[in-house]
């Protein structure tokens, strides 16, 4: 089972960022500085939070200077120094919580974020993902430079239990507020740590839900610093190092949202790509559909047995790929998986269509040089229609049942298989990993 500990929290400074607030209570609006977590950051928004506000998190988490590390470093140093930041004096648990798109000015969702001790994945926690070498080394070398932990990861478990909501509800009188890029509150609040609350988390099983690169960067750091002369012979959960910030919200009581992340093709030939609509393969039947209106018929069938996926190729043409499900079980049977891949949508398209069909391997996946990403069908369209790829493929959201069934399988899934929404924001509190 998981070890959770509270954390000495690094924010910014309650009274420099304070809003109105009732008495006896603290709240600071931090939404002009704070960000999105680095691997969703595109260079425009990169350039507008810049502009935002000097003191921005963007400035740690994905810095525009030549040498982005060392600058973050200084900059964060710098802040502290100056007192944009400050440490809490005292461990807290806190309360994160953030609002839906139905209703962004009342937070609904909520979460608990506390410190993790680390273990390899298989144990209190399990992974779903497949993650890539290039932002592991990225968040390497920044959190090497910086020794914070600068966004949360996040965590989900599934209780049905009610004994616990009284302690989910204890007040509070240090709270952080921000909106994120779609207007969403989101919030952090300051707890005295509560034995109970801690024990009750400590019995969950974990799923790792968004931050495999951050969670497999913290193993990597944990052994650089265990691998030093020091450090030999520290107990486990001694160091600073053998700890991880997390987020935890009980999948089974709250509503997370999980988007779908459709491919663009890069690099494919002509040919392969027009025999898809063909009909030369029995697993598949293509039927023409307007690339505007794939979204919807993907949303239609959301939960239908058979695989399915958007296809949009160059001259604005667009078709519903519709897999057989004996042929596609038949098919998935040969790679060396778990049942629970093996029946995913995003597994077959991996195996059966780039691979078999298109000639992309997991390799020139995992390097990030065969295929991008987006979340916007729009924008997924235009990539086709600019030349920028030469196909994209619209997919259905993976469930969250589907990622409890693959992460409990030991098994993981293609990258890019989950995007919860919303992101937990870069900003609202730190965790440096020194001083603890």
């Amino acid at each position: 089972m998981p070890t959770l500990r509270p954390f000495r929290g690094l924010g910014y400074a309650l009274d420099r960022f304070a809003r109105p607030a009732p008495p006896g209570m603290r709240i600071a609006d931090l939404s002009e500085v704070v960000c999105p977590p680095y691997d969703v950051i595109t260079p425009a928004q990169q350039a507008e939070l810049l502009e935002r506000s000097e003191r921005n998190a963007v400035r740690l988490e994905l810095s525009a200077e030549p040498d982005p590390h060392a600058a973050a470093a200084a900059t964060l140093a710098a802040w502290q120094a100056d007192g944009t930041l400050e440490r809490q004096a005292d461990p807290s648990a806190y309360y994160y919580r953030y609002a839906r798109p139905a209703a962004p000015e009342e937070p609904a969702v909520q979460g608990v974020a506390v410190r993790l001790r680390l273990e390899p994945f298989g144990g209190g926690m399990r992974a779903h993902e497949h993650t890539m070498a290039g932002p592991k080394a990225d968040r390497l070398a920044l959190l090497t430079a910086t020794r914070t932990q600068l966004s949360p990861i996040l965590a989900i478990y599934f209780d049905r239990s009610t004994r616990y909501d009284h302690v989910m509800g204890r007040p509070w009188a240090d709270e952080w507020r921000a909106r994120d890029g779609d207007g969403l509150l989101h919030s952090l609040a300051a707890l005295e740590p509560d034995e109970r609350l801690l024990s009750y988390l400590s019995k969950q099983q974990l799923y790792l839900a968004d931050g495999h690169h951050r969670y497999e960067t913290a193993l990597a750091y944990q052994a650089a610093v265990r691998a030093a002369p020091a450090h030999a012979g520290a107990a486990p959960g001694s160091l600073a190092a053998d700890w991880i910030m997390v987020v935890l919200v009980n999948a089974e009581r709250e509503e997370l949202e999980i988007q779908a992340t459709h491919r663009l093709v890069r690099n494919a030939d002509d040919e392969a790509l027009r025999s898809l609509v063909r009909g030369a393969d029995p697993t598949w039947q293509a039927i023409p559909v307007a690339p505007a209106e794939l979204a919807g018929r993907l949303e239609q069938l959301a939960t239908a047995e058979q695989p399915v996926f958007g296809l949009v190729l160059p001259g604005d043409e667009g078709f519903l790929l519709v897999g057989d499900p004996l042929a596609a079980g038949e098919r998935m049977r040969r790679e060396p998986m778990s049942a629970a891949v093996r029946g995913l949508d995003l597994a077959i398209l991996q195996a059966a269509i780039l691979g078999d069909r298109l000639g992309i391997d997991p390799a020139a996946i995992a390097t990030g040089d065969a295929l991008a990403y987006t979340r916007s069908e729009a924008d997924a369209i235009r990539a086709v229609a600019s030349g920028e790829a030469k196909a994209a493929i619209l997919v259905r959201p993976t469930r969250l049942e589907q990622l409890a069934a693959v992460a409990s399988a030991g098994d993981v899934m293609p990258q890019k298989s989950t995007y919860f929404y919303p992101k937990l924001l870069t900003g609202l509190v730190f965790y440096p990993l020194e001083g603890e």
